[in-house]
Order: structure tokens, then C-alpha cells, then sequence
């Protein structure tokens, strides 16, 4: 069953990925979070990472989705959205169609820079396209971060409505059934690491420029996961060019952190990737993604 992707939270600027049917559990997606990092230095060889085989992903059908705020799945969620405050930084637009897919678009840096997303539901996920357009030259790495969100009970009332998924949270495992277990997963020499339980950030080569002494380490590439404590699900992300990846913030998400740089004024860079949920282990996840990206 392919999700469907709907606006949960404008102001913090999440999505929220559900599907229709089952109301236990969605989960949630911030695109734009705080301001980029920006290094003067070029991250060398960040576009070496692997990309997604199919070149184009389609935009999504046209139609509106044809059910406005107030929908039966959740009073807060919503179909379209378009900033009313002239002074808003971000300026965002949103706007869900009838096949299940959404499109997006904010500002950076004060409108120094554009990014325009396509979300496209497809069975084990979401397929993604993130397009930043700068107006001012960017002489080196400017990464922007993606958070993926799986809240579950343990966690602020708030969240609630962009995330609920139990069975991945680790806050819920931590506090009910064992305060040292984490979920979390990358790659590291072809093999799977399991992240410590404190916020840790792992590096693909090239993204070390970028973060100095606060990495752990580096790892293969930028695919980052979750597989629940029975083995039967499994969730992630991975985004092409992505610098570094990171765990356990304030959200019960994991961050990617994707650099669009170096890139002239007037120019855009367009990057893919993807969300995965399956009903399998990491290593299903795993052969999932080697088919998606290479």
C-alpha cells in the first residue's frame, strides 16, 4: 500500500507520511530545518555517492487531494498551505494531489536561496526531489538538513500529530523497555553499525570537512535506518550527496544533512532520495535500496 503525503505542522515545516486505513501509526518529515551549514571549503567527492538509477521521478497528478483542513484523518493536518505573513523567512508552499504525492517550496538564508521539493508515494516509501536555486554564488559545501521523524508516546503532545510510530521510537523503547538500547543503523566496510544510544553524527569521507572533531567516524554512504526490536519493520532514508548523517534529537528523528554546493548565482542543483518502509529486516531494506541507487 503506498503512503499518502499530507502537510502536519506548516510552521515547523513537516509532512507527515500515512497510509489511509491505518490509523496506528504515520510518520513524520521535516524538509526545511534551521538554517544551512555553509563551509568555504568544497566538499570533494560528496557527488561520488550513490545515485538514484531512475533519472527523473514524475510529478505528482495535478489534482488537488479533495479533502481540506478538518479531513477525518487528523484536525490538524492539511492539503494546501501557502504563507500568509509577508515577514515569514521560509515563505512555504504546500500542496497534496489526488495520487497520493505532494510539492513544496521555501526560502533559505532570507530568500538568498530557493528549495523546491517533490514527495512521490510509491510502495516500500517515498521517492524524493530536492531543488535549491541560489541567488547569491556558494563558493563551497552549503548542506541542508532532512529529519525523519518516529515519535511515539514518549514525547511532547505537540509531535504528536506529526509522528506516531511505537514500534520505531527509541524513546519509548528507552523509557519502557531498556534505557541502552538503540534501533539505529548505517553502513560502515560493508557491514551494519548500530549507533550508540547519544546523539552521534557519522561521516561519508568527504563530509569530515565539514564537521571537524564532531564526527564518529565515517561510513559507507548516507543510508541511515531503523529496524523495530521484533525485526518486523524496517524505516529510513538516504539522500544523494548527503555529507553526514546523524541520531537521537529532540524529535526521536534522524537527520541527513545534504550539500547542494559549490553553485554559480542564477544556478539550481536537484538532488533525489528516498523514504523506506517495508515490512522486513534492514537487510531486506538494504536490497531495496542497492536497486534504488548505485
Amino acid at each position: 500500500m503506498q503512503p499518502i503525503v499530507i502537510l502536519s505542522n506548516a510552521v515547523a515545516q513537516c509532512a507527515t507520511f500515512f497510509w489511509e486505513g491505518i490509523p496506528d501509526y504515520y510518520v513524520g518529515y521535516r524538509f526545511i530545518e534551521h538554517d544551512p551549514e555553509i563551509s568555504n571549503s568544497v566538499l570533494s567527492g560528496i557527488e561520488n555517492t550513490p545515485c538514484f538509477i531512475n533519472k527523473e521521478i514524475p510529478d505528482g497528478d495535478g489534482a488537488p487531494l479533495p479533502i481540506e483542513r478538518g479531513n477525518p484523518w487528523n484536525k490538524d493536518w492539511m492539503v494546501s498551505y501557502e504563507e500568509s505573513d509577508s515577514n515569514n523567512p521560509v515563505q512555504l508552499s504546500f500542496r497534496s494531489f489526488s495520487d497520493g504525492s505532494a510539492c513544496s517550496c521555501g526560502l533559505d538564508n532570507n530568500g538568498a536561496q530557493k528549495r523546491e521539493f517533490l514527495f512521490k508515494p510509491v510502495e516500500n516509501g517515498v521517492e524524493m526531489r530536492m531543488t535549491l536555486t541560489t541567488n547569491e554564488p556558494i563558493d563551497g559545501a552549503i548542506c541542508v538538513q532532512q529529519c525523519l521523524r518516529y515519535s511515539g508516546v514518549t514525547n511532547m503532545d505537540w509531535r504528536m500529530p506529526i509522528a506516531h510510530v511505537p514500534f520505531l521510537s527509541e524513546f519509548d523503547i528507552q523509557s519502557q523497555i531498556n534505557p541502552n538500547q538503540s534501533i539505529t543503523y548505517a553502513r560502515k566496510n560493508k557491514q551494519w553499525l548500530q549507533f550508540p544510544v547519544q546523539q552521534t553524527k557519522y561521516h561519508i569521507p568527504s563530509g569530515q570537512l565539514l564537521l571537524g572533531e564532531e564526527t564518529s567516524g565515517a561510513i559507507d554512504h548516507g543510508l541511515i535506518v531503523r529496524e523495530s526490536l521484533d525485526r518486523k519493520y524496517t524505516s529510513g532514508m538516504y539522500w544523494e550527496r548527503t555529507a553526514y548523517i546523524s541520531n537521537r534529537h529532540h524529535a526521536d528523528c534522524l537527520h541527513s544533512a545534504v550539500d547542494f554546493g559549490p553553485l554559480k548565482a542564477g544556478r539550481s542543483r536537484t538532488v533525489c532520495g528516498k523514504f523506506y518502509f517495508i515490512k522486513g529486516t534492514k537487510d531486506d531494506l538494504l536490497k531495496a535500496f542497492k536497486q534504488d541507487f548505485r
